[in-house]
């Protein structure tokens, strides 16, 4: 089979490795979309010397296919059915882990990270991380639900609905988009900030809802406006950008929820007026569920949501070379490796 692989300086490289043979509660996948996740992209710098410590590990932590062979003793799949791979690892046996969240395991890891990932023909993994894939979603939701999609329902959950509420987002990558969008077909009233012109075009064509270039408008006046000067039930920032961060507290409304999903830098400024005035809620999210991943799709399947609209570059897996350094510049949608090209 053939797999991605890293080799630092921005440079990556399809080698061939042999199918692996799935153990006791294990399964293997055959892959049916792969996406490229922004995570991918530090990675992707890394120093050669940080590629070497890999040994040729394979990328990728979005995967989903259909089960090509199991392992003694699993009893949750067959072969033949369509999954999506939950990418987060952990021991299996604590109590966050029993809980569903191995992302806050002690011994926590991913695919692409920690073991061989789902950029390659096949993917193996323990059995437990195998979720059901209905047919109604494509392999491309399905790769979404897998880190991005999944973490931005996670992040929208936190927030409280309130009839006729406006929600604002900042940052419109694949994570902050799918929140607006799912936001929107929530019923909130959504106002999505981002600088980048393809995004922004990108959200509008999907129809976010109201649409700003962060650089040429001030969010706390537009929001205002856009809510007659209440400010928005809930924000989710997603950009990791400091002035960004700043700003969510000024675009909310008293008592209003804000949640931060972008990695950035190391602090995050509220000014305190704000935050204590306006009795705000503050949370964090990482990643997201298992559990979650069922409401997730649940969801989907009750409301319409564009997420097929989201994929704007699909590559075959020997044009991994190309697809990096595409989704690099930051002018796409979501970017997936699709084996049904």
């Amino acid at each position: 089979m053939k797999g991605v692989v890293y080799l630092g300086e921005s440079e990556v490289e399809v080698r061939e490795f042999p199918v692996p043979e799935p153990g006791p509660g294990e399964v293997l996948v055959e892959s049916k979309v792969a996406g490229l996740c922004g995570s991918d992209l530090h990675k992707y710098h890394n120093t050669r010397e940080w590629a070497e410590e890999r040994k040729g590990m394979i990328s990728g932590h979005e995967p989903t296919g259909v089960v090509a062979g199991l392992g003694v003793g699993v009893r949750n799949v067959a072969v033949g059915d369509r999954v999506c791979v939950y990418h987060s690892l952990g021991c299996g046996h604590c109590p966050v882990c029993l809980a569903g969240t191995p992302v806050f395991c002690a011994n926590e890891g991913a695919f692409g990270r920690t073991r061989d990932g789902s950029h390659a023909d096949f993917v193996l993994t323990d059995a437990r991380f195998c979720l059901p894939l209905p047919e109604q979603l494509s392999f491309a939701v399905g790769a979404q639900l897998a880190c991005t999609a999944g973490t931005a329902f996670s992040a929208l959950q936190k927030i409280p609905i309130r009839s006729r509420g406006a929600l604002v987002v900042f940052g419109l990558g694949p994570v902050g988009l799918t929140a607006l969008l799912m936001a929107k077909a929530s019923g909130f009233e959504t106002v999505g900030f981002d600088v980048s012109p393809y995004r922004i075009d990108l959200a509008k064509r999907l129809g976010g809802g109201s649409i700003h270039n962060a650089s040429e408008v001030d969010p706390e006046l537009v929001v205002a406006d856009a809510t007659d000067g209440r400010g928005a039930c809930g924000v989710i920032e997603c950009s990791g950008n400091e002035i960004a961060r700043t700003q969510t507290a000024a675009v909310a409304a008293r008592h209003a929820t804000v949640v931060f999903v972008g990695a950035g830098g190391e602090s995050i400024t509220l000014v305190p007026t704000y935050v204590i005035h306006k009795e705000l809620t503050i949370k964090g999210n990482s990643v997201y569920s298992m559990s979650v991943y069922f409401d997730a799709v649940d969801f989907l399947l009750r409301h319409s949501v564009p997420l097929d609209d989201m994929v704007t570059h699909r590559f075959r897996l020997d044009q991994a070379v190309e697809a990096f350094k595409l989704f690099d510049t930051g002018e796409t949608g979501k970017v997936i490796f699709d084996w049904e090209m």
